[in-house]
């Protein structure tokens, strides 16, 4: 019964948040401000963690040790010619 209340609150303070935004016009202008930051600070992050992969990519690469394709095997005839 725990997770279910758990969820209803969830969903009740949602509603009130989204409801204070929307009918109060003072909270629009903060409320926009607060998500456009949050998203440039995503996007710096998320940079970042693509940067240092591609780094470690980049230094696996170089420590491990060339792979050389098998060359197919010659083809033998399965019946004589004649």
């Amino acid at each position: 019964m725990g997770k279910v209340l758990s969820i209803l609150i969830g969903l009740i303070l949602i509603a009130v948040g989204v409801w204070l935004i929307v009918a109060y016009d003072v909270w629009r202008d903060a409320v926009v401000t607060f998500v456009l930051g949050g998203l440039v600070i995503m996007a710096i992050i998320v940079g970042l963690g693509i940067f240092v992969f591609g780094l470690s990519e980049l230094r696996a690469g170089a420590e491990e040790p060339q792979v050389v394709e098998p060359s197919p095997p010659a083809e033998t005839p399965s019946e004589p010619t004649e």
